[in-house]
């Protein structure tokens, strides 16, 4: 993660808590070393963290053994949440501006996971929050989701089984051949913990060769010059390069500017009428109505996605895209394991917890 050397200013209402104390603030700024983290006004120990969502039970515990408050979205309403909050632990919950402006003496956030983008992250610059995320802490369950959809797809079970269950009969397995995944060409979009634990399981399990279009990695990522390790792959210039040659596509990249609907009609048609696509990333990547087409038009033979450009995902706002035997889909579940969602949660409540106590932020997003 890359430093800003942007100091973080304390909240103007700081000083309203009644556990904080005024104090100076100073920021040291250098063109070498990372901004370090102000001096908090109030300890771990001290401070209110609101949970908007539900997480690990487990967890909860936690994050109550840590922190002085916690207030849950299952005890408060959002309102009392938002306007005592010191601190936010937050999983899977927008928090656009108008929702930051509830958190008045708010100082920091910790995202369960690795996307910010549904975090109004100028608001969070602007009054000085704080935001630290937990890059490839779910990695491994993602990687696996990943894996059961390409599958699900290559041997088309959803639509098997929706078949079966409508009372079809005389369903022969003549006549209903899926396809197999050892030797599979397979392109990725994104180079992250997750793409690279993707990579892995392709390659190593089932002998597919791993193309890759990543073009804000570095040209050493995933080389014997990589500290984590040298993957078999072919870098590509562009997707105009790469998708003509993929039998499954996978995409792995945060939503910015420059990847909304990066995958739309063109790219769609540039892949092989037998290829599929699987979106882990997010749902905006995609180009949703020109995936329909090109599904219903059989320009590819399938897809799947995990996320969805209006979330939480219904029917009613996909698009069309849950008519078509052709396509899979799951509600954002891609880290949603008993283990990995214990292990993020634990992660982002201790960081959170660093912060509060004075300690430096290892994965601060802003």
């Amino acid at each position: 993660m890359t430093w800003t050397n942007t100091p973080t200013c304390p909240n103007k209402n700081m000083n309203t808590h009644p556990n904080r104390i005024a104090q100076p603030y100073t920021a040291i700024v250098t063109d070498d070393l990372p901004t370090p983290p102000p001096e908090t006004l109030v300890s771990s120990k001290q401070a209110t963290i609101y949970v908007p969502t539900p997480i690990h039970p487990d967890a909860l515990a936690h994050a109550r053994a840590k922190f002085g408050k916690v207030l849950s979205c299952e005890d408060v309403e959002p309102e009392m949440g938002f306007g005592f909050a010191d601190g936010i632990l937050n999983r899977a919950n927008p928090l656009p501006k108008y929702k930051l402006d509830q958190a008045h003496q708010l100082s920091a956030i910790s995202v369960v996971g690795v996307g910010v983008d549904s975090i109004d992250l100028h608001a969070c610059r602007e009054r000085g929050i704080v935001m630290m995320n937990c890059p490839g802490a779910n990695s491994s369950a993602v990687a696996e989701l990943t894996l059961s959809l390409t599958l699900a797809l290559l041997r088309r079970v959803p639509e098997l089984d929706r078949r079966l269950r409508s009372g079809e009969k005389g369903l022969l397995s003549i006549h209903n051949m899926g396809k197999s995944l050892r030797g599979k060409v397979v392109g990725l979009v994104g180079m992250g913990d997750t793409a690279r634990k993707v990579a892995e399981l392709f390659h190593h399990a089932f002998d597919c060769s791993i193309h890759v279009y990543s073009p804000t990695t570095s040209p050493s990522r995933w080389t014997t010059a990589d500290p984590a390790g040298s993957i078999p792959h072919i870098r590509h210039a562009d997707l105009a390069a790469m998708l003509p040659q993929i039998d499954i596509v996978s995409l792995h990249c945060p939503l910015t500017e420059s990847t909304r609907d990066l995958i739309s009609t063109s790219e769609l048609n540039m892949m092989k009428p037998d290829a599929i696509l699987v979106n882990m990333s997010r749902g905006a990547v995609v180009d949703e109505k020109a995936l329909q087409v090109a599904l219903s038009s059989q320009t590819i033979w399938a897809a799947a996605s995990d996320v969805f450009e209006v979330e939480p995902a219904q029917k009613e706002s996909m698009n069309g895209l849950m008519d078509l035997d052709n396509f899979v889909a799951t509600p954002h579940i891609g880290g949603s394991t008993v283990e990995a969602q214990k292990e993020v949660c634990i992660l982002a409540i201790d960081q959170l917890a660093r912060y509060f106590d004075g300690f430096q932020i290892r994965n601060r997003v802003c």
